[in-house]
């Protein structure tokens, strides 16, 4: 029986897409990647090569973990024990979707990381490849399996496909036992890194498949007996014929008794005991002394927070004479100036001051005042047919205004649009320049 057969739950004659082919070259028995996975694996090695020279390579912990590789018996099976270990410890339950995608960005730098270590510490890539499809599909099955796997789309986007772009590990992994284990002492490394996904419970396609246990277990069976059989059995002895006396060794002419023994002990074990308890009292006294003059420090109260003022959230568009704004200790006043904001007997924004008004809108928002817009227009009678008088005029721009504000989330019961008309002009109307200061919308918010 070939080493395929003896893997294989089924009697029925496997094609060449059972016996590996997509991975492993027949003819040469070394790995050649497929059309499949040419092009993610070649790019996967360009980008491991250029990662090799990223800054957290030179990092300590890296430079480490590379030396423990190399000194490493397997140095295949150190590279690859963090992304086994954490195949061993897949979180039952995650309570958050957020966390879900911080695990797999997690898993997906520790993948990273392997290929780095094992391109550093100069493993081959093959095998590397190899493993890390292994790992990627083990991983995949043991949060998919999860509640919170199911719930966050594990499978949408998975590290497989992440990594090799494929979707079909379950199938492939046991594809690839089987072609490996034509050559055992090529790939002892990876065929021993197999054994321990499927102790740590990795099923694949067997999950489905009717006495899959049973065939699960022939296959591990099957790989432990190949893995054993590329090492090197016990050395014979030194000296096979080395003479051995057949006399019983002499006892010794002095011995001490049992019972004086035991005493010996139980003496020992006091006086260790005492000691213990004695140099462990020093160091509580003193521990509760420090508590005692903790409860002795006065209780400093944190200042309250500072109020957040307009002045200096819109420093900005009052350095580009945008708007103005005066405060007090209680309110705050926002003054944009009707002829920037406003076409000429128009109450519309002017598109290209639309993004001044969100602004203002927003950091009003922030401080959470109750709002009041005032509109003001200057003594000029009004000679548009849209509005019957100044009045209706400073009304329409003040409700123009408070809609930009309503739509930046502000509650529409804090806001409160008036209009004064030509009622409080801050300069001369008769001039230029007075009449247009007096054309100007006025955002009071109280806090």
């Amino acid at each position: 029986m070939s080493t395929m057969e003896a893997l294989t739950p089924d009697d029925e004659a496997l094609s060449l897409q059972a016996l590996g082919k997509f991975l492993v070259d027949e003819q040469s028995g070394s790995f050649e990647p497929s059309a499949a996975f040419s092009d993610a694996f070649s790019s996967d090695k360009e980008n491991t090569s250029a990662l090799r020279y990223n800054a957290r390579i030179k990092s300590e912990s890296i430079q480490q973990r590379v030396a423990k590789v190399r000194a490493a018996q397997t140095p295949l099976l150190e590279a690859a024990l963090p992304l086994l270990r954490a195949l061993s410890e897949m979180p039952e339950t995650i309570p958050a979707v957020r966390e879900v995608e911080l695990l797999k960005d997690v898993l997906k730098h520790e993948i990273t990381l392997f290929s780095i270590v094992c391109d550093e510490a100069d493993i081959p890539w093959k095998k590397m490849a190899i493993v890390r499809y292994c790992l990627c599909t083990a991983l995949d099955e043991a949060a998919h399996g999860t509640s919170w796997g199911l719930q966050s789309g594990w499978s949408q986007s998975n590290l497989l496909n992440h990594f090799e772009g494929d979707n079909d590990g379950g199938n492939k992994f046991f594809l690839l036992v089987g072609r490996l284990s034509a050559s055992p002492h090529e790939f002892p490394d990876v065929l021993e890194i197999m054994l321990h996904i499927l102790g740590l419970g990795f099923e694949g396609r067997y999950s489905i498949v009717e006495d899959g246990e049973r065939q699960l277990t022939r296959i591990r069976q099957r790989l432990l007996t190949l893995i054993q059989s590329t090492r090197e059995t016990l050395p014979p002895a030194l000296s096979p014929h080395a003479y051995c006396d057949g006399h019983a060794a002499r006892k010794p002419f002095f011995f001490i008794p049992v019972r004086v023994s035991l005493a010996l002990c139980a003496l020992l074990v006091a006086a260790l005991f005492l000691s213990c308890k004695y140099y462990l009292s020093v160091p509580q006294e003193l521990f509760r002394q420090q508590l005692l003059a903790l409860q002795r420090l006065p209780i400093i109260e944190a200042p309250p927070p500072e109020r957040l003022r307009l002045a200096v959230l819109l420093k900005d568009e009052i350095a580009r004479h945008w708007v103005s704004v005066d405060e007090s200790q209680r309110e705050s006043r926002v003054i944009f100036h009707g002829d920037s904001m406003f076409s000429v007997g128009a109450a519309s924004v002017r598109p290209e001051r639309v993004d001044i008004i969100h602004r203002v809108a927003a950091e009003v928002q922030r401080v959470n005042g109750a709002v009041v817009i005032i509109g003001h227009t200057d003594s000029t009678p009004i000679r548009s047919g849209a509005f019957a008088s100044n009045q209706a005029l400073s009304e329409k721009r003040a409700e123009a205004v408070a809609e930009f504000f309503q739509a930046q989330g502000i509650a529409p019961e804090k806001i409160t649009p008036k209009g004064a008309g030509d009622t409080q002009p801050i300069a001369s109307n008769h001039d230029a320049q007075g009449r247009s200061q007096n054309r100007r919308v006025e955002i009071f918010v109280t806090y």
